[in-house]
């Protein structure tokens, strides 16, 4: 039970984080800009801390649960990406869903190898991030 209330703390502070940067990186755009940078932070965020975790034992289980599970989990937004990616195809924008998709995808995955090497950075190791 104890474990569940700390992902559910992060995940709700993860959420109203989600909430108001998307909210604000995404007025006057018609393009889910807002959601797509909360995706690539998210990711960044997240492959942090499960490097930090797994290559340098930083982060207890504890607050892995927080972190990652928790307060990324809810930060991130997969449900909503796919919701987006429905409108813009629904609304007859099918370039916009699939270049908004690709550099999702894209950036998500370098997001998760700059976390990699951030951990690197922060915790002294010199070699080249792998996952």
């Amino acid at each position: 039970m104890r474990e569940a209330v700390l992902v559910a703390v992060g995940g709700a502070a993860g959420a109203v984080a989600r909430w108001l940067l998307s909210k604000a990186i995404q007025k006057g755009y018609v393009f889910p800009i807002g959601t797509l940078v909360v995706n690539v932070f998210g990711s960044v965020l997240l492959g942090f801390v499960m490097a930090s975790a797994s290559m340098y034992g930083v982060f207890s289980r504890d607050q892995r649960l927080i972190l990652a599970t928790g307060f990324a989990g809810g930060f991130t937004t997969f449900s909503t990406f796919m919701y987006e990616s429905f409108w813009l195809l629904r609304e007859y924008q099918p370039l916009y869903m699939l270049i908004y998709v690709a550099v999702s995808i894209m950036l998500g995955l370098l997001g998760i190898y700059l976390g990699f090497i951030l951990a690197n950075l922060v915790y002294g190791r010199a070699a080249m991030a792998t996952p």
